[in-house]
């Protein structure tokens, strides 16, 4: 069963599945959007990331599954990204997804909207969606389809609200400015 969750963070939400399926580059990125929040949760995923050979061909449409609680499954489905082109490979995000769906059967499985975002490929939102539909169908799978930011941007963001706080909320914004990069440090560091 597919279940689309719209605009909803997941990193907080990693803890309550199986399986977190991550789409990411064959160039070991794993820098921004919510591969960056992952990297961050699990470190020991980048390492094990950065393990493989940076830019091999040869892991496109493979997956490099990590033992732990939950297991994350890195899915090598895009080639170098690229913000104004699209990178996605869909044969390789179709190979990914089939050998997830043989693997996790039945698991409860969390992903993102994979190989939509500027950091896993660019691709086009019905193309993947149809690619889902068709090949993880064994999969008790929730896909978060929200929009992932940069991380220097999604922290300007931040910032700015805290300091709309100046003019509405003057006694707020004296309380959260001053530790400002504490909270996003929270945000990024200490989920």
């Amino acid at each position: 069963m597919i279940n689309i969750i719209k605009d909803k963070e997941p990193i907080w939400e990693t803890d309550k599945y199986d399986v977190i399926l991550v789409g990411t580059s064959i160039y070991n990125m794993l820098s921004n959007g919510f591969q960056s929040k992952l990297r961050l949760k699990y470190p020991y995923i980048e390492e094990i990331n950065d393990s493989t050979n940076y830019g091999d061909l040869r892991k496109l449409g493979k997956r490099m599954t990590i033992q732990g609680k939950p297991i994350i499954s890195l899915m090598y489905i895009a080639k170098y990204p690229n913000s104004r082109r699209e990178f996605i490979d869909y044969d390789a995000l179709e190979h990914a997804l089939s050998t997830a769906n043989a693997e996790f059967r039945g698991k409860k499985v969390l992903t993102t909207m994979l190989g939509c975002s500027k950091f896993d490929g660019n691709g086009d939102k019905d193309k993947v969606l149809e690619i889902i539909n068709r090949t993880a169908n064994n999969l008790e799978l929730d896909v978060y389809d929200y929009l992932q930011l940069e991380k220097r941007k999604e922290i300007a963001l931040h910032f700015k609200k805290i300091k709309e706080f100046e003019t509405t909320e003057p006694e707020k914004f004296n309380q959260l400015w001053p530790i400002r990069k504490e909270l996003i440090k929270d945000l990024y560091l200490e989920f």
